[in-house]
């Protein structure tokens, strides 16, 4: 008997492969069809949704389904520009979908640059004004091609993927989440390439760039380790949504082109298993949802479980967040 196509939590929850490569192989083996998807019947209308880099690909993915589900969705995007045409987009599919949909909005926030962040948080906090948001999905995030650093001096990735949805979460807690909010942090399974995460890791050439990623989504599971820990009124899942076709890390021409439309899945796609993430209450608290693993067990040794650098992680993205309270 085929296994249903739909997220649930009567199925198994599974320990991936050991090794490295065979992890990442049997992530990806027929992902297209293995993928799970976000039963449509959840919903969650009539609360309040914010989405980092909802402007395009798996984001925009997110607001979509967010709102078809009845939610009111907020974009935070360090892009305004682009900000107003995915609201613009959405707007009009919502008018197909009818009243059962909710509403959606933007807000800059430039996750790389710690004042931006704390600036886009005050203006999120003013339009929002007293009431409050229920979810916050940690979506952004960047693959740089070449070594940059942030306003404050810190590689690129950590400070937009790890450091800028740090410091989001320290303002949004204080002033836009409900006491009890769920908080989705996106990560990915390509974070077993790393062994750690920090502000200053030096490279030189294109794999240097990949392996900073690597870094970053080892700290966005660590990030989620330590919110639950620390917060746990809060609801934190962490979710790998898929190797996904969104653009991040180049094409890698016209070959990389061929590779990725027969391997990779597309953003609505990819969008499945955070949205479950999102809608699903049953989903137990500290939770790692995979796109095709489905609800997994990581092995006590792999590096997403150690707490203690976890802690040391926390503990130094508190300190380079002084000053920007």
């Amino acid at each position: 008997m085929n296994e249903s196509p739909y997220w649930s939590l009567d199925q198994a929850v599974r320990e991936p492969p050991r090794g490295v490569l065979a992890r990442l192989a049997a992530g990806m083996w027929r992902q297209t069809s293995r993928s799970r998807i976000c039963p449509p019947t959840l919903r969650l209308d009539g609360q309040l949704a914010l989405v980092t880099g909802g402007n395009a690909g798996i984001g925009l993915g997110i607001c979509r389904g967010l709102l078809r589900r009845g939610a009111d969705v907020v974009l935070l995007s360090r892009n305004e520009s682009k900000a107003a045409e995915a609201c613009a987009r959405l707007r009009a599919e919502s008018e197909a979908w009818g009243d059962a949909s909710g509403t959606v909005d933007a807000v800059r926030v430039d996750l790389g640059d710690l004042a931006a962040v704390r600036e886009g948080a005050r203006r999120l906090a003013s339009q929002l004004r007293d009431r409050r948001a229920d979810l916050l999905v940690c979506n952004a995030g960047v693959w740089p091609l070449r070594h940059s650093t942030s306003s404050q001096g810190h590689e690129l990735a950590f400070a937009t993927n790890v450091l800028g949805h740090f410091a989001l979460l320290r303002h949004t807690l204080a002033t836009t989440l409900t006491d009890a909010a769920r908080i989705v942090m996106l990560t990915g399974d390509i974070y077993v390439l790393a062994g750690d995460c920090g502000p200053d890791y030096p490279y030189q050439t294109p794999l240097g760039g990949m392996l900073a990623y690597c870094r970053s989504k080892l700290g966005n599971l660590w990030l989620a380790q330590q919110l639950q820990e620390r917060h746990p009124q809060l609801h934190v899942v962490s979710v790998h949504p898929g190797v996904v076709a969104s653009g991040l890390g180049g094409t890698g021409g016209a070959l990389g082109t061929w590779i990725r439309r027969r391997t990779l899945i597309d953003a609505d796609r990819g969008a499945q298993s955070s949205l479950y993430a999102a809608v699903e209450p049953r989903v137990p608290r500290g939770s790692y949802l995979h796109n095709t693993f489905g609800r997994v067990d990581l092995a006590r040794a792999d590096a997403a479980r150690d707490s203690a650098r976890a802690a040391r992680l926390w503990a130094q993205c508190e300190s380079l967040c002084e000053g920007f309270d």
